[in-house]
């Protein structure tokens, strides 16, 4: 493994990087992956390597993305003699997987903060979504992520309803250069297994709860728009209209989704309401 003698790289801010530089924490992510032998790994935000060097013996091979081209190059330099890491230079954001040629994988990453979330929904509603993602992110959207009813958010039927996620621990400011202002959290996924009736289902779910939590403070009546005829198809479900969107559970929003198939049809057809 070689080392680069070139300067210190200056961390993004407009990025939102800030690079994990304690070792021990670095091994304690890879190991609670949980990879199995065979895994091909794949890191987004790479960085200085820390972490890639902590998932190369855990790995059967480790794809190392990283944005910046300065940072790209010295990893390459670092691991030229390891084979069984790749280094790519590329915005994640726009990454296109099926392009590196796995199938199979797993995602183990220090999520940069201004695009964490982003990255997280657009994993889980890939095409080819990896086996599981064990990610740092900042503790406040993993608390949205792993939210249970009566503090849900948009993110937490969005996250739950396409994986299980497991918050693992957090990790604190100092651990990072430069320091950030927030505590980071370790989260790990292991995305659900969805035939075509189930992601049909999801997306009405995940729909119907984009709606109501654009006006999240309202009563779920007035913020799903108060359309005619909602009430009563939210109380033929079970559904209290006055309840706030954060009460809902999953299986709850479902029953929205319903609601609001009904009511539309109702209003096409000028049928009653049932």
């Amino acid at each position: 493994m070689r080392v680069s003698d070139r300067p210190a790289f200056r961390p993004s801010r407009r990025r939102g990087q800030n690079f994990l530089v304690d070792r021990g924490i670095q091994r304690r992510i890879a190991q609670a992956a949980q990879l199995p032998p065979d895994a091909v790994v794949l890191e987004i935000g790479a960085g200085t390597g820390l972490l890639t060097e902590a998932l190369r013996p855990l790995a059967s091979r480790v794809i190392a993305v990283e944005v910046e081209r300065e940072l790209a190059e010295q990893l390459r330099e670092r691991f030229a003699e390891d084979d069984s890491i790749t280094v790519v230079n590329a915005d994640a954001v726009a990454l296109d997987i099926a392009a590196l040629g796995v199938s199979d994988y797993h995602v183990v990453a220090n999520l940069p903060f201004s695009v964490g979330t982003r990255l997280l929904i657009d994993l889980l509603q890939s095409s080819s979504p990896p086996q599981s993602l064990t990610v740092l992110l900042q503790r406040d959207v993993v608390d949205r992520a792993c939210a249970s009813p009566g503090e849900m958010r948009l993110l937490s039927v969005i996250v739950q309803s396409l994986a299980r996620p497991q918050r693992l621990f957090d990790i604190p400011p100092g651990a990072f250069r430069p320091r950030p202002k927030v505590i980071s959290t370790l989260v790990r996924l292991r995305p659900r297994s969805l035939d075509a009736e189930d992601c049909a289902r999801t997306s009405r779910r995940i729909a119907a709860a984009r709606r109501a939590f654009q006006q999240p403070r309202k009563q779920l009546a007035n913020a799903l728009g108060a359309p005619a005829g909602i009430d009563a198809a939210l109380e033929a479900r079970g559904i209290d209209p006055k309840r706030r969107p954060e009460t809902l559970s999953l299986e709850e929003w479902d029953d929205v989704a319903d609601a609001l198939a009904a009511e539309a049809t109702v209003a096409a057809s000028g049928s009653p309401a049932t």
